[in-house]
């Protein structure tokens, strides 16, 4: 990855100037974390870990050649964000991978200078930090998985004389209320779920309002519809959302409080805001990926209503028009409309003998993107078809939707998962003898679950970094992430029910003699793990498989289970974002499937 820059006014023959060329992180088996230019151009910092790690060493490189410059690094951040052009705040995690501490760099001091800002005490909170869009404020966001606590910081706070600066709550901690901040002119923005709005609002709150938790509504969705991000400039709010799990983008007109929408090039399909650096412009590029091309860059005018193409790439020796991507709704056991989101080739017959591959995630309110994946397109060569299963406790229908796939209702999770897969069976759309499944991490548990729930719907399971005892992982507070993910799964150790229910659909433990006793056939796996993992511990793919071996009895030859254990690799990954070493992962996925459904 080579970072560039080349001056606007000077035309797109401008001289490029080299920022970065990463290249040799490789070497290093590092790669880059976030890079960002200070306010004025003149420092380029970059923040790099080394593989798996999720924090590192921020650099700071000096772009006009001055003389007394000395190279800077401060170790240990996690996050960073420029306030002024002499002074960086900064996240530090603790040992469990917990961001928790604040702090505040001056360009020019040693980092044992750097001034503590914030702390966190509590073990189920992440802290992380943000600058408001005028760049007037920097926020710190003390967030857990069902609630928020913000507070603003003064950009421009003086430093000079060690002075503390005044960080101001904007509204104290509350069970299930969730906001984040920004600031515009004279108020504040706040997307928040507050008065039930389970699929968030946009609210308000001018400066000198005395009680900063005293907010007014500005725009609320349709009971169908949810926001997932907002953008602020001079005269407009952009709203990035889902109308019926599908993406939308919203322009609220700040003068004339008008809201008219984008309309997209592409209906199924992943939606991702521009970095729009520029406040006083009516101008804000966003990207799409689609299943069928790679990303795509757009540019709106939010006054005349116009978007222009700005970088469209089509795939090379494929013809996207004799494909299709469409959805439809599957029946759950409890009467819910599960969405089903179908890419295969346009003269695919309901004969049941067509291979399929389903793909799942249900965790965290996480959608399962409708997006472009490199590895499909073997398959869909190969008459294969793709099936996204929008299961409960993703996020594509919004807060309800997930809700009722995450704690004790999280079996509604698997049962959707099991709902799909009969009846695309039904359907003739493939057979079990046909049906493979795909999850990663926490979708690595669902797929994983259907070993002891519904073996006889599969044929083959890829499970990539999956978390498959999650049992063990919850009963263990010193793990990373654990205190944090007890509103996600529960609390074992005080909760016997929550014990109860984790025991059930976790992989891990309802491997035994009975698995092989009461089913004829397993479908074929294949598992991977990354040792320096520190999101799903390389123990548990490790763990899972030696069980699994272990209760196989010595005449079982029907299913093949095999293990990757990457020694470089973290839950990302190996070797940062390396096209070469992802497409050999990838190529090495596809065989296994290819291998064991079209044999």
């Amino acid at each position: 990855m080579v970072y560039l820059r080349k001056k606007l006014d000077e035309g797109r023959d401008a001289r490029e100037q080299v920022l970065l060329n990463a290249g040799f992180l490789k070497s290093l088996n590092m790669s880059i974390r976030k890079v960002l230019l200070s306010p004025d151009h003149t420092i380029f910092a970059y923040n790099v870990e080394r593989e798996g790690m999720e924090y590192g060493e921020l650099h700071f490189k000096d772009l006009n050649d001055r003389e007394d410059w000395e190279n800077e690094i401060l170790e240990n951040v996690f996050n960073f964000v420029w306030a002024s052009n002499h002074v960086v705040y900064y996240t530090v995690p603790n040992s469990q991978l917990r961001p928790y501490q604040v702090y505040a760099h001056r360009i020019g001091t040693d980092q044992s200078e750097d001034i503590l800002v914030f702390e966190e005490p509590n073990d189920t909170i992440f802290v992380d930090i943000t600058s408001t869009k005028d760049g007037k404020y920097i926020t710190i966001n003390a967030n857990s998985l069902s609630s928020s606590e913000v507070r603003v910081i003064d950009a421009q706070h003086d430093f000079s004389d060690n002075k503390l600066p005044q960080v101001q709550l904007i509204r104290a901690r509350e069970p299930g209320l969730e906001y984040y901040v920004d600031h515009h002119h004279d108020r504040f923005y706040v997307l928040t779920n507050a008065d039930n709005a389970k699929n968030f609002k946009l609210m308000q709150v001018f400066d000198n309002a005395k009680d900063k938790a005293s907010w007014s509504n500005l725009i609320t969705m349709q009971p169908t519809e949810k926001i997932e991000d907002v953008d602020l400039f001079q005269n407009h709010a952009v709203i990035y959302g889902r109308r019926d799990g599908l993406p939308m983008i919203l322009c609220y007109d700040l003068q004339t409080n008008q809201t008219h929408e984008v309309n997209l090039p592409e209906k199924f399909c992943v939606v991702q805001p521009g970095t729009n650096l520029d406040f006083d412009t009516e101008l804000f590029r966003f990207s799409i990926v689609s299943p069928f091309t790679h990303e795509s860059t757009y540019e709106y005018n939010m006054v005349s209503k116009k978007l222009t193409p700005i970088r469209v790439q089509t795939i090379q020796k494929f013809d996207r028009y004799k494909y299709t991507c469409s959805q439809l709704h599957v029946q759950a056991h409890d009467g819910e409309k599960i969405p089903v989101t179908l890419i295969k080739r346009k003269d695919i017959e309901l004969n049941g003998r067509n291979p399929l591959l389903m793909r799942s995630y249900g965790a965290y309110g996480t959608s399962t993107d409708i997006d472009f994946r490199i590895e499909h397109f073997p398959l869909l060569e190969r008459g294969w078809v793709i099936a996204l299963a929008h299961v409960r406790g993703g996020g594509e229908l919004g807060k309800a939707w997930y809700e009722n796939g995450k704690l004790s209702k999280k079996m509604n999770c698997f049962k959707d998962f099991i709902s799909v897969a009969e009846h695309l069976i039904n359907m003739k759309l493939t057979s079990p003898e046909r049906l493979a499944a795909m999850g990663t991490s926490a979708g690595g548990l669902l797929v994983g679950a259907m070993l002891h729930m519904r073996p006889d719907l599969f044929k083959a399971l890829l499970l990539r970094v999956p978390f498959l005892d999650p049992l063990s992982a919850m009963l263990n507070p010193d793990l990373p992430l654990t205190q944090i993910e007890y509103s996600e799964w529960g609390n074992p150790t005080d909760d016997p029910d929550a014990y109860k229910l984790i025991a059930s659909y976790s992989p891990y433990e309802n491997i035994s003699n009975e698995l092989f006793d009461n089913n004829e056939s397993l479908p074929s796996l294949f598992v991977t793990g990354g040792m320096k993992d520190q999101r799903v511990a390389y123990w548990q793919p490790l763990k899972f498989v030696a069980r699994l071996r272990h209760f196989t009895p010595p005449t079982y030859n029907k299913s093949t289970t095999l293990l990757k254990l990457d020694l470089d690799s973290g839950h990302f990954g190996g070797g940062g974002s390396e096209q070469e070493t992802r497409l050999s992962e990838v190529a090495e996925q596809i065989a296994f499937l290819i291998s064991e459904v079209q044999k």
